[in-house]
Parts: C-alpha cells; structure tokens; sequence
C-alpha cells in the first residue's frame, strides 16, 4: 500500500496507529464516564485502571516492536547506500583514468602504477570496514538492550 508521498504504509505502521488509537480511545471513555457522573464511586478506578493498563501494554509492545524492526531495516539500508557509494566512488574513479587515457594518451601502464600508488581500493575498504562494524555494534547494542528477558 502507498500514500500520496510514495513511502510505504506496512502493517506495522498500521497496527502502531489502530493500538494508539484504541489506547487514547480507551483513556477518553475512562474520562468521559467518570466526568459525565456515570460512575457515582469516584474512588473506584478499577474500571479504569484496567482498560488503560490494557490496551497501553498492547500499545506498548506493539511500538517496541515497530521501532526494533524499523531499526533492523534502516541497518540494512544504510549498508546497502555504502556499498552503493563505494561502487560509485570506484566508477568514478574509472572514469577519470579513462579520460586520462583518451586525452594525454596514457598507458594502461601509467594507469596501473597510479592506482598501485593511490591506495585508493584500500582506502575504501577500511572506511566501509570501519562503517559496517560501527553499524553492526549499534545493531547489536540495540538487539541486546531490547531483549525480553524469558523467566
């Protein structure tokens, strides 16, 4: 499914949005029968306590869960646009010794010796190395801190 802006509507984001809705729903009639003298024991919250406390921890879990699968897709995509980055660095990189090539009729020698003097390979690998194990710490680091604890 599509909105008028072209980014995805998901069950998730759908389901954070229904369980929201239900939970302020749920608080509003809370509200409105206590303040409307429906409920003469004003002292008793048990109705109350318990249809927020319901439809909260439904609500509660259902946005953990949409930020811990919105994190795990948003990993994945910065590593996608890093390694498409990196390709077009290369590509670029191409390109100019190309044109080297046409223009001041350089060698495919003269080439060779300048990549094997620019690093410039290496160079992108250890920046992506480093990035991609920033980013599966973060990863990881969220994965632990969001863990259910079984009893």
């Amino acid at each position: 499914m599509k909105n008028g802006k072209d980014k995805n509507v998901t069950f998730s984001k759908i389901l954070v949005v229904v369980t929201g809705s239900l939970f302020i729903i749920a608080g509003g009639f809370a509200m409105f029968m206590y303040l409307s003298g429906r409920i003469e024991n004003a002292f008793d919250t048990t109705a109350m306590v318990t249809m927020i406390t319901v439809s909260g921890t439904i609500f509660a879990s259902n946005l953990c869960w949409y930020s811990k699968k919105s994190a795990s897709e948003n990993h994945y995509k910065l590593r996608m646009s890093l390694y498409k980055e990196s390709a077009d660095i290369r590509l670029q990189f191409n390109e100019s010794m190309l044109k080297l090539q046409k223009e001041y009729n350089v060698t495919q020698d003269d080439i060779d010796m300048i990549e094997t003097q620019s690093d410039a390979d290496e160079m992108m690998q250890s920046a992506l190395d480093s990035v991609i194990s920033d980013l599966d710490a973060t990863r990881d680091t969220a994965d632990s801190e969001n863990m259910i604890e079984q009893v």
